[in-house]
């Protein structure tokens, strides 16, 4: 197997595991959510620091989902400009389109990146009822982002190299 298709594997698995683990989280959440309503609405009174994790939480579930939700092509896709084109011109399309894309990721990967190593430096916690560090939400934030970069980056050797950018059909858990 070539050295690119082990690193396709690769990132697909790892992509599959973000999206498993914010399901899990998002789960997490709803039960928080929900026991801090039951928790307000019979005991009269709410469980301290819910709202600051949850969207702490929250930040996490939409990073660490953003890879696999582009592998799969789950985005919501307009395709009025494109949908005439021929078959090299969409490609050349698909290609500038996730270069951009691509590139704002990395932008935004960059700056979590920057913003998570801070929050270590100054041991930043969230601020409300409970206090807690806010540095792993941040990493595992910035980690996401920078698994959705290697997705597009990804997806732009595919369209190159003559494949479809997206896997759906794949199924890569088997090997």
């Amino acid at each position: 197997m070539a050295p690119l298709a082990r690193l396709d594997r690769l990132l697909r698995r790892v992509s599959y595991l973000g999206f498993l683990a914010a399901s899990a989280l998002l789960l997490v959440v709803g039960v928080m959510g929900a026991a801090d309503v039951v928790s307000t609405n019979l005991l009269f009174r709410p469980i301290p620091g819910m709202v600051e994790l949850s969207g702490a939480l929250l930040a996490v579930i939409v990073f660490l989902g953003l890879a696999e939700a582009q592998a799969r092509g789950s985005h919501i896709v307009i395709d009025v400009a494109t949908q005439n084109m021929g078959p090299r011109m969409r490609s050349l399309s698909s290609i500038v389109s996730l270069l951009i894309a691509g590139g704002l990721m990395a932008l935004i990967a960059w700056h979590t990146t920057r913003l998570a190593i801070n929050s270590w430096n100054i041991s930043e916690t969230a601020l409300g009822a409970l206090a807690f560090p806010v540095a792993p939400f941040k990493s595992v934030a910035a980690f996401g982002a920078w698994l959705a970069t290697a997705e597009f980056a990804r997806q732009i050797l595919r369209l190159i190299g003559g494949r479809k950018a997206t896997d759906a059909a794949e199924d890569f858990r088997d090997a």
